[in-house]
């Protein structure tokens, strides 16, 4: 998962409180292609995305309204935590949840770390603001190096498991750049009603879409059946990689600094490879190897030079 973009920076030495909640949060936001792939090997992967969103949503209701955070007065804004709330935790978890079922953790993690590149293509385009070469050269870089991934790197021995990757590479490619719309939405959003105001409550907007989705898709998965490991997946995804996750993140930006804190984010799809490669034995081929690089360096470049 990746946090909503911002532009504040910060000075000195980082806290050690910065330094242990950038840590934990890129444990609990590598882990979430993996908590995927293991909750769709027992359940619906629509209905997995759309159930651990939910749960997160209640509990997001609950501090929003214990919290008694900001919301939204006008329609304008109200009608950009709607389409902010139901892109990123509706539609976006069932999409990533499809796609991994379909391909792996480790193609979902590069795919996912395009989400700044086009963050900040669909926020330039919002704000008619002409981006920089160094931006549009990182961005070439890292949608080839998805190119080398997408293509290169399905298994070739049986051609309905590489048609599948391909499907599911494109889902998840597709709901990156629909996740990237609802972070501009939040992003604009966040100004008014604050960063956790436009993530809780965007959550709990969620919720509007999310329960009769989850009642729709019930009977779809064998509930008796799943096992700890599966429900174990469910909790992570709700409880660590979404609301922990966000308010960890906040809080080393608030000690830190935006600026410093995102540049993070670039070790999060490092993180998960080594990850998969260990708990769920994907294999990290060079086509992977090149891929990783290429849209690593090519969105760290596009990060440099966004503003």
């Amino acid at each position: 998962m990746t946090a909503r973009p911002a532009t504040l920076g910060g000075s000195g030495a980082m806290p050690a409180t910065a330094i242990v909640a950038v840590g934990v949060t890129l444990i609990f936001w590598s882990g979430t292609a993996i908590a995927n792939k293991f909750a769709v090997a027992h359940i619906d992967a629509i209905t997995a995305g759309t159930f651990r969103s939910m749960l997160a949503g209640f509990v997001a209701l609950g501090i929003a309204l214990a919290l008694r955070l900001p919301f939204p007065t006008t329609s304008g804004h109200r009608l950009l935590l709607v389409y902010s709330g139901w892109i990123n935790f509706a539609i976006w978890p069932g999409m990533l949840s499809l796609g991994i079922a379909l391909a792996n953790a480790s193609h979902a993690a590069l795919i996912m770390a395009l989400i700044p590149v086009y963050t900040g293509l669909f926020a330039a385009l919002i704000e008619r603001r002409r981006l920089k070469p160094g931006w549009w050269l990182g961005a070439a870089i890292a949608i080839a190096g998805t190119a080398v991934l997408v293509v290169f790197s399905r298994p070739a021995a049986e051609l309905a498991i590489s048609t599948n990757y391909l499907i599911g590479d494109l889902i998840i490619l597709a709901g990156v750049g629909l996740c990237a719309s609802g972070y501009v939405a939040g992003a604009r959003l966040s100004p008014v009603i604050g960063s956790w105001g436009s993530t809780f409550w965007g959550l709990a907007a969620a919720l509007l879409i999310l329960v009769p989705t989850v009642a729709f898709l019930f009977d779809r998965t064998d509930w008796s059946a799943v096992p700890l490991g599966g429900w174990a997946s469910i909790a992570w995804l709700a409880f660590l990689s979404s609301l922990a996750g966000y308010a960890l993140w906040f809080l080393a930006m608030d000690k830190a600094g935006v600026a410093r804190i995102a540049v993070w984010q670039f070790a999060q799809p490092v993180l998960t490879l080594a990850a998969a490669a260990v708990l769920l034995d994907e294999p990290i081929t060079w086509p992977i190897v090149v891929a990783a690089a290429a849209v690593i360096g090519g969105t760290y470049l596009a990060h440099r030079h966004a503003h």
